[in-house]
């Protein structure tokens, strides 16, 4: 590529990754990321190479994922989205594309993240819903669920919600917020932060679960993050109720609407 013809590209893809090893490129199971180069790559007659806000894990699933990419060839933002998209499978989708500064970078930049986990409330499983929520047979505590979330609000070590296989230099994030919410039997958890351990919103809910059911006292969590140890938090949840539902950046280079 001519680095003086070459320009940069802001993507958002929306994926269902229950047939995935999750975002990131591995060598021996199939990734969303490397199925969305391929087919940018194939609309564009080159090589592509996708730079995320971040990985999503086996199995999660993102509404808005936020990737960059470098190219000399010019093509209007929404040919590119229908061509990749018709090379994509129907979990996967490039949802909005915009030409950006060359400057941008879609990890280095992003200021915050929202996760949401969704659960149903059923004695009976729904098909429908087990796509992208995780059914819970018994009817929580919200306001104990309430009370662990704010305890988990701010800059904390939170190597105790960060399970083995990571490889974080350091465990200090910072949540801006956590709420739950209750529509009918759908429960929703929403965690913004600005940037999150390995498995560590699944292990967030899961203590969270744990202290509705009078498993842990919410207002014992302060000492547990000064433990450190991830014995003594709840469990790591499954994979299918968790998507990333948004990716922050400064002024309007991170706020691209979905079409």
């Amino acid at each position: 590529m001519d680095d003086l013809l070459t320009r940069r590209v802001k993507i958002g893809v929306q994926y269902i990754g229950t047939k995935y090893c999750g975002w990131q490129s591995q060598k021996n199971a199939v990734s969303v990321q490397e199925l969305v180069e391929k087919a940018l790559g194939g609309v564009l007659g080159h090589e592509v190479r996708l730079t995320a806000s971040g990985r999503t894990d086996e199995g999660v699933h993102a509404r808005r994922q936020v990737a960059h990419f470098d190219t000399d060839v010019e093509i209007k933002p929404f040919n590119l989205i229908l061509g990749a998209n018709v090379r994509l499978p129907d979990d996967i989708a490039v949802v909005d594309a915009e030409y950006t500064d060359n400057s941008f970078d879609a990890r280095r930049d992003a200021k915050r993240k929202t996760y949401v986990y969704r659960m149903y409330v059923d004695s009976v499983r729904r098909p429908f819903l087990d796509v992208n929520h995780l059914q819970i047979y018994k009817q929580p505590d919200l306001s104990a669920m309430n009370r662990a979330a704010a305890a988990l609000v701010g800059r904390h070590d939170f190597k105790c919600f960060c399970a083995t296989g990571g490889n974080a230099k350091t465990f200090v994030r910072e949540i801006f917020s956590c709420d739950v919410r209750q529509e009918g039997n759908i429960i929703e958890i929403s965690v913004c932060g600005n940037a999150f351990l390995y498995n560590m919103v699944r292990a967030i809910v899961g203590t969270m679960v744990y202290a509705s059911h009078g498993k842990l006292v919410p207002e014992e969590i302060p000492a547990l993050l000064e433990t450190r140890d991830r014995r003594l938090t709840g469990p790591t949840m499954p994979p299918q109720g968790l998507y990333l539902n948004r990716v922050w950046y400064d002024g309007a280079v991170g706020e691209m609407m979905l079409r």
